[in-house]
């Protein structure tokens, strides 16, 4: 996202500020910034789920964007996981999944039912 490329940019400008493990690792030449695999995807056209894996998309309330996408391609299917952190807004779908529905409606005003695990942190 914007803000995670933003947010390295500042970890990458302040390294004098980050812990002696990540300042030995600057200063050896090795970025520690860059991640093997951690990948920005700039849209879900783009996006290849036919292996397993760990997404983490934004917006965190569920209300549109990559992350109401790929809960809706995915939430039928009980191998699937989603992990909320924080809290959610009240109206929101993310909010609306604490009361562990049975389905919910898309975006597209279709109907699909909630089968993957759901965990508050």
């Amino acid at each position: 996202s914007g803000i995670a490329k933003r947010c390295m940019r500042i970890y990458q400008t302040y390294i004098n500020m980050m812990n002696e493990n990540i300042r030995d690792a600057h200063a050896t030449g090795r970025n520690p910034w860059e991640f093997e695999f951690v990948r920005n995807l700039p849209s879900s056209a783009q996006f290849n789920d036919s292996q397993p894996m760990v997404v983490m998309a934004s917006p965190g309330m569920l209300q549109q964007g990559l992350s109401r996408e790929l809960f809706e391609l995915w939430c039928s299917d009980r191998r699937n996981g989603l992990v909320m952190p924080g809290y959610s807004v009240v109206g929101t779908l993310a909010n609306h999944l604490l009361s562990e529905p049975k389905e919910i409606q898309t975006s597209g005003g279709d109907w699909v039912a909630v089968n993957l695990t759901i965990t508050y942190v």
